[in-house]
């Protein structure tokens, strides 16, 4: 399983999807589906599992309603109605979605909210999210310390993309001369460590991040059209 899992996860990467998709493993065909270029398909089969009662399939759907996908523009309201009807048996994902939902409403408070509920739910990325929002000020006063320690947090729960987000914070000098020095030296194998890592877990919760929705797109257009 694993196996297949990593050839899969080498076909998509850069070539249908440039960004991961954490799915939960809640559908085989769909996947497949993916990395045949065959988004709508896809989709459908997401819908027919959310319809079946798959909070993870929920999930997914309301995060790709954030995406802006060719073919099915950015759905803020329809994202929101899928990720509150999975929050009773996902309440980690469901909220994480919620909380971009509302970042797309400017609701930055809603938003922070939300992503706290998600790292309760022990869903792994969120530490990650936390660190970004209290590294960068959104919606709160920067919180060097406190943004430092979730960084922290996401490396011993295994999120990959943690380090690498670790060393830019650490690049704009916040906490000193000294962890910026580190982070210059360590980002390049932290980047390499996210690329490598993402090529063969494509659809691992331990890749997963929420990542610019506009540059470049998540789908690779060209490749669905193909």
């Amino acid at each position: 399983m694993l196996v297949r899992d990593l050839i899969l996860s080498a076909r998509i990467v850069g070539i249908v999807m440039n960004f991961p998709l954490y799915d939960g493993n809640v559908s085989d065909k769909a996947r497949r589906f993916i990395a045949d270029g065959k988004l709508d398909k896809a989709l459908a089969e997401y819908r027919r599992l959310a319809e079946l009662g798959s909070g993870l399939a929920k999930c997914v759907l309301a995060y790709l309603n954030l995406r802006d996908l060719p073919h099915a523009p950015r759905n803020v309201e329809a994202a929101k109605i899928l990720a509150n009807a999975a929050l009773s048996s996902e309440p980690g994902y469901a909220n994480y979605v919620l909380s971009y939902a509302a970042y797309f409403e400017k609701n930055a408070a809603k938003a922070i909210d939300l992503m706290c509920e998600s790292h309760k739910a022990k869903f792994i990325p969120a530490a990650s999210a936390l660190g970004l929002i209290l590294g960068q000020g959104y919606g709160v006063s920067k919180h060097p310390k406190e943004a430092e320690t979730f960084f922290l947090r996401a490396i011993v729960s295994g999120h990959i993309p943690a380090p690498m987000l670790l060393c830019r914070f650490y690049m704009r000098g916040d906490c000193g001369n000294a962890k910026r020095i580190v982070g210059l030296l360590l980002f390049p194998f932290s980047f390499l460590y996210v690329w490598i890592s993402t090529r063969f877990l494509i659809f691992s919760i331990y890749t997963f991040r929420h990542f610019n929705v506009s540059v470049p797109p998540m789908f690779n257009e060209h490749a669905l059209r193909a």
